[in-house]
């Protein structure tokens, strides 16, 4: 086990940058390393490491680099010869079979509030692979013995008024504060950023008095347009517990195609009950 080759894999991915790992499977013949060699190939340039050099490096890293684009690896065999099939334009006679897998920075997850629903959320989505972000005002409810591990703690000022992190484009967002005036707060701060999902919890009265004040407030209508409220898969959720896994699994359906979530969406009227009505 190489274990600098792993540091620098998790180096590359805590700065958010997604990677092809390409590996060497098998080796027939003449060729420049044996099985088991890697290197790590970066959509938008650089690699570290190596699996041979010249132009089999070059045409892996090409490869790669267009399986990065279309988010799939592959496996294929490239051979020393000057024509052919996967043919390298080297004379060395051998082949190599190399596997190049895309590996992806994880997907950060806001959670805006961390009362029993935002916890529970925090949670299970760092179960399901999100780099999670919790937000409070409160300094109770950030205690990290009450959090994932590894999840990143933001106290904000009162009432939301100013110290929410900044939310980059494609995060996933979920508005589960304590009172509309906080989910105002954080629902304006995360409009129009080009987040993967945005949800709301709260009654669809709720709903609409949030947006509408937040409108007011100066939040272009076309920027709450995406917002998913209220928020959650229908699944007649009501314990903090349920309604985690009803958000879960929404934005599990938003991260393997929009489609998938608005078509789930669909299944059955939004429920009013109380677990809609709840607060975090």
């Amino acid at each position: 086990m190489n274990l600098a080759f792993y540091e620098e894999v998790a180096r590359w991915l805590r700065a958010g940058r997604p990677l092809a790992v390409a590996t060497i499977l098998d080796r027939q013949g003449s060729a420049p390393r044996s099985a088991g060699a890697r290197m790590i190939i970066g959509a938008g340039g650089g690699t570290c490491f190596s699996i041979g050099g010249g132009a089999f490096e070059a045409l892996v890293i090409g490869d790669a680099r267009a399986a990065l684009a279309a988010g799939r690896g592959f496996e294929k065999e490239y051979r020393f010869t000057e024509e052919g099939d996967g043919a390298t334009g080297m004379v060395c006679g051998g082949s190599v079979r190399v596997l190049v897998e895309i590996v992806a920075p994880p997907a950060p997850l806001f959670v805006f509030g961390a009362g029993h629903v935002g916890r529970e959320l925090a949670h299970l989505g760092a179960r399901l692979g999100f780099a999670v972000t919790v937000v409070d005002d409160r300094p109770r409810e950030l205690d990290p013995a009450r959090l994932p591990e590894g999840a990143t703690l933001v106290r904000a000022a009162p009432e939301f008024a100013s110290g929410l992190p900044p939310v980059p484009e494609g995060a996933y967002v979920a508005v589960v504060t304590r009172c509309h005036r906080t989910d105002l707060a954080a629902v304006r701060h995360a409009a129009g950023r080009g987040a993967a999902y945005l949800g709301l919890i709260g009654s669809r009265r709720k709903v609409a008095t949030v947006v509408e004040r937040a409108v007011e407030a100066g939040t272009p209508r076309a920027a709450l347009a995406v917002l998913r409220a209220p928020i959650g898969l229908p699944i007649g959720a009501e314990t903090p517990e349920e309604i985690a896994v009803s958000i879960a699994a929404e934005m599990i359906a938003v991260r393997r195609g929009a489609a998938a979530a608005d078509a789930l969406r669909g299944l059955t009227p939004m429920p009013r009950g109380r677990a809609r009505d709840r607060t975090a």
